[in-house]
């Protein structure tokens, strides 16, 4: 890999391991206001402006306050993984198009590049592009559940990743966190059939932000 895509994914995860770290630290505090059946917005003094003797003022206070603190942190690192994100799929595009460039021939006519070799098969003959990864477990009533994924779906482009930039799930994670709340079209073979889908990554009952496991084919 390029000494800059190494750098950058190495960026990504650790702003996502940030970014999870933040969400555990708010769940948390959440978990305290939980405790004293409140949220971030009833009054915690009574009728007569004397404190509340049913929960821990204190305690709600001090949450109240780490929870407006982290969601501050939680939307800076979001920015942080976005330009992140940004960056690293501009340095994919900047790599291809050098090796494009070195593919050219000395009379002036562009080699066959790696994208057009996929997209044909022997004798020159087009073919459907390759998968990169595999659905696995699929939970029921998940984000993936609703999007139409199935175990065993082979994927062939998430969103703007695909076989030619693949290369780790780190790419897929990249891309689901920048796509929170939004659609992500998903190209899968099922059966000898391509599938388009659209999946939409969001916080749910289960964990993560899909509901599935999605593996490399290699």
């Amino acid at each position: 890999l390029d000494a800059g895509m190494i750098d950058q994914k190495q960026i990504l995860a650790g702003l996502t391991k940030r970014k999870l770290d933040i969400e555990a630290a708010i769940n948390a505090q959440n978990a305290i206001l939980n405790a004293n059946a409140v949220g971030m917005d009833e009054p915690l003094v009574d009728n007569e402006g004397y404190p509340r003797s049913d929960i821990d003022v204190y305690k709600v206070r001090h949450a109240r306050h780490l929870i407006n603190c982290l969601l501050n942190d939680h939307k800076a690192v979001m920015k942080d993984i976005e330009r992140s994100l940004h960056a690293y799929h501009a340095q994919i595009s900047r790599n291809g198009a050098a090796a494009a460039a070195a593919g050219t021939t000395a009379n002036g006519h562009a080699a066959e590049t790696a994208d057009s070799l996929q997209s044909r098969g022997a004798h020159g003959r087009a073919s459907s592009p390759l998968p990169f990864a595999v659905v696995g477990n699929v939970e029921n009533g998940s984000p993936a559940q609703d999007a139409g994924l199935s175990a065993g779906d082979k994927i062939v482009k998430f969103g703007s990743v695909n076989a030619g930039n693949f290369t780790d799930v780190t790419a897929i994670a990249g891309v689901v966190q920048h796509s929170v709340g939004r659609p992500v079209n998903v190209l899968v073979e099922r059966n000898a059939e391509s599938l388009s889908l659209v999946l939409t990554p969001k916080q749910w009952h289960g964990r993560g932000l899909l509901g599935c496991t999605i593996l490399p084919t290699r």
